[in-house]
């Protein structure tokens, strides 16, 4: 018999190496389980957050190395770990590529509003990650700007994809129909492609590898061309599935800021950014920080 609840796991690699201040936080998803995580406020109370959203056999720390340009562009940053990952609470084994893990962008999403009063909230997500980002976001006005890297167009797509080659299809459909009913889940659940024009007129930037096997480029167009402006994408030339997480990530988080920094300013649910830049207009608009 599986356990409903999985047992509290000790991180080995603390955020107390990036030298910056942290909370550990916890907060409930909708049906009761407790997530839990790290919080790196930013030096005003008020600034933005950006959350991030860890892909498939990942934990809150997948997101370690963003905190810090993020932190230092003037963001408060969460980290968390989905149900049954990391030390939230939840059934170890059932993970469902994004459809029970987009209710707990959810539960982050409203941790950041109701708990933290933050009115203004952007993500990253890789993988699975980015399609639970995706889901989320699509039902959820309060994420303002998403990063999607290599997100799937739909699990069918993922599945058929990645089926072994010498692995009979119709064998193949029995094993992931038993996926399904073992893990509570349907894969009609996890379609970003039918939902993802839902995120406008909110921004969205996909980061999709050209060498990556397991999201093929001609996937990766369907869904950036299902979205609705503003949207953006960028192409990482030899970048892997797990490359497009790290280095890709990580090479390309001055642009992410940038793109975070550009687009809250001009949503007007961001009062904070919107207040600052009416602040500092006239004698100092371009040299301004807001540290």
């Amino acid at each position: 018999m599986i356990a409903t609840t999985a047992p509290l796991r000790i991180l080995k690699a603390p955020p107390s190496s990036l030298d910056l201040d942290y909370e550990k936080v916890a907060f409930p998803t909708s049906d009761g389980l407790t997530l839990r995580g790290w919080f790196f406020p930013a030096a005003d109370p008020a600034a933005p957050a950006i959350l991030y959203a860890p892909a498939t056999a990942k934990d809150q720390r997948q997101g370690l190395s963003l905190v810090r340009p993020l932190h230092d562009a003037g963001y408060h940053v969460l980290l968390f770990s989905y149900r049954g990952s990391g030390e939230s609470e939840g059934n170890r084994f059932a993970f469902s590529y994004g459809a029970r893990e987009s209710q707990d962008v959810d539960a982050a999403v409203h941790y950041l509003t109701e708990t933290r009063g933050l009115t203004c909230i952007g993500g990253i997500g890789h993988s699975a990650g980015a399609v639970a980002l995706i889901l989320s976001a699509a039902r959820n006005p309060n994420l303002h700007a998403v990063v999607a890297a290599a997100p799937f167009p739909s699990l069918e797509d993922a599945w058929r994809v990645n089926r072994p080659a010498l692995f009979p299809a119709l064998l193949y459909e029995q094993v992931m129909r038993l996926a399904e009913w073992r893990k509570g889940f349907t894969r009609d659940e996890v379609r970003p492609l039918d939902v993802v024009h839902h995120v406008a007129p909110r921004p969205i930037l996909f980061v999709f590898g050209q060498a990556d096997r397991r999201i093929p480029p001609d996937q990766a167009k369907r869904l950036y061309e299902a979205a609705e402006e503003p949207k953006e994408i960028i192409w990482l030339p030899e970048a892997s599935h797990e490359q497009v997480r790290h280095p890709g990530l990580d090479f390309l988080m001055p642009q992410l800021v940038e793109f975070f920094q550009r687009n809250l300013h001009a949503n007007p649910s961001c009062s904070y950014i919107r207040d600052v830049r009416k602040t500092f207009a006239g004698d100092h608009p371009a040299t301004e920080d807001r540290q």
